[in-house]
């Protein structure tokens, strides 16, 4: 008889184990596990699963792609995070390797040689979180559809699959239908994130099944309101010292708040002033060089353009320098083939996925349909005939944290495609009273940015020194205060 020691020993590595399979181990659709992350040489952090879920009947199907990471940390309780990304039509994939995912492509200026490599990111917000990125609408990224017919669509075809899809999800994974449940996204996705948001709630009222935990839902530099968010580009740019006082106080007087779409004369004067003053600006970052994509749109910088760079190098005022911060080669420049001064980063931005997840393996390894079937991936697509509309959602955000759901807006302090300031006037507009007013939150001991607390669960923070994509730019702190926000902390 074994001693009692090595029973108890016995019975606790049983129990153990088995509570490691509870959290490690969920049901999921056969064959969706991914074994190798295209770029990455070593061990996933946790269990990762690709695929497609298939929405549309026959002869009329869309085939939208999702990439869903574990967490890190205890995946069957942990929230759920619906990542969408903007554009419309970039490619949810960018949150996997460039925002908050578990992944970073490496800075490899000789990756057309060595290929893109990709490590791990250290701050993914899959250390608190499950997160399922889609590729939405179909046409962006892997996802496609039987019927070009369906890549000519609009906001409220693509929240009507976005809903859709959340339920087929769920059907998929059903170990995951208790977890609480956030939907989230930046940019052009402030025009899905509340929309869908309130799909999912009227669902849950009517009773559809399943059952699914919607607690709240998150945006960064989000599109809330176009007039809002137009207008609170001058102001911004003056905060910034973009433009001066004078041609500021000149634009305040003859444009009367009224910058983007005005009529009046000495409006558009002084407007044509300003777009003088700020067309050399990155508007997704105002300290960034101009190369920086505004709000999904993509350079068109080819593959032929960066191998001459490769070949040649990167020269300035005659002389060979390192590529990073130079201006393209003379050699293509003589070409004719590119007349605009970019970095490395632009080079970064676009090409590096576009040969990461392309290839014939990559799709293999992520579960995606080949090139024939579900075209070229490219970070940003072109493909689609997106009708957009002049919206305003903020009484979807009204009815929403009304109704007791969490919202945590927040936005990267520098940039000026969607400014803070525009984010803070839709707010102010719900007439909610404010429980802490402006005060600085920070990591560690020092100031990572400002937050407001309102009451109705509704959360506002900037992050200081961030563009656009606040993850993108400040992933430490982004993910300290994601942790905070999703472990119940309403002050930050």
């Amino acid at each position: 008889m074994a001693p009692l020691t090595q029973v108890s020993s016995f019975f606790f590595f049983l129990t153990t184990a088995a509570l490691l399979c509870f959290y490690f181990v969920m049901s999921a659709p056969d064959g969706a596990e991914v074994l190798h992350f295209p770029g990455f040489d070593g061990q996933l952090p946790s269990k990762h699963y690709a695929g497609y879920i298939t929405l549309g009947n026959e002869g009329n199907r869309r085939y939208l792609y999702y990439y869903f990471a574990t967490s890190e940390r205890i995946p069957s309780k942990d929230p759920i995070v619906f990542w969408i990304n903007g554009g419309p039509g970039c490619s949810g994939m960018n949150a996997i390797v460039y925002f908050h995912g578990p992944f970073k492509i490496e800075e490899d200026k000789d990756y057309l040689i060595n290929g893109v490599k990709v490590k791990l990111n250290p701050f993914p917000w899959t250390k608190v979180s499950n997160i399922v990125a889609v590729d939405s609408p179909a046409g962006t990224g892997f996802s496609y559809a039987d019927n070009n017919d369906d890549y000519e669509t609009d906001d409220a075809k693509t929240v009507s699959d976005l809903y859709k899809f959340v339920l087929k999800w769920f059907h998929e994974y059903p170990d995951f239908l208790s977890n609480p449940l956030y939907v989230t996204g930046c940019s052009y996705a402030g025009a899905y994130v509340p929309t869908l948001s309130l799909e999912i709630v009227k669902g849950i009222e009517a009773g559809v099944k399943p059952n699914i935990n919607f607690k709240g839902y998150s945006l960064g530099n989000e599109l809330t309101d176009y007039d809002i968010l137009y207008n609170s580009r001058v102001p911004f740019a003056h905060r910034m010292g973009l433009i001066s006082d004078k041609l500021y106080e000149d634009l305040r007087i003859s444009c009367q708040g009224s910058y983007w779409n005005s009529n009046e004369p000495d409006c558009l004067k002084n407007m044509e002033a300003y777009h003088k003053n700020t067309a050399g600006i990155n508007i997704e970052h105002v300290l960034f060089p101009h190369c920086h994509y505004e709000l999904g749109i993509h350079s068109s910088i080819s593959y032929e353009e960066e191998r001459l760079r490769m070949n040649y190098g990167c020269e300035e005022n005659g002389y060979q320098i390192d590529c990073p911060g130079a201006i393209i080669g003379k050699a293509v420049r003589n070409a004719n083939t590119y007349h605009r001064i970019r970095d490395i980063y632009c080079y970064d931005y676009e090409n590096r996925p576009m040969v990461l997840f392309d290839s014939e393996s990559s799709r293999r390894d992520l579960h995606a349909q080949p090139v024939e079937v579900a075209g070229r991936w490219k970070r940003c697509t072109d493909e689609l005939k997106y009708r957009k509309e002049k919206i305003s959602l903020i009484k979807h955000h009204l009815n929403l944290t009304l109704k007791g759901y969490r919202a945590f807006i927040y936005s990267g302090d520098h940039d000026m495609a969607a400014p803070y300031i525009g984010t803070l006037e839709w707010i102010k507009k719900l007439n909610y009273r404010e429980l802490e007013s402006w005060r600085p939150w920070f990591v560690g001991d020092q100031i990572a940015g400002y937050t407001v607390q309102y009451e109705h669960n509704l959360l506002f923070a900037t992050f200081k020194g961030a563009g656009h994509t606040v993850a993108e730019f400040t992933p430490r702190e982004a993910l300290v205060a994601f942790k905070r926000w999703v472990d119940g902390d309403e002050n930050l």
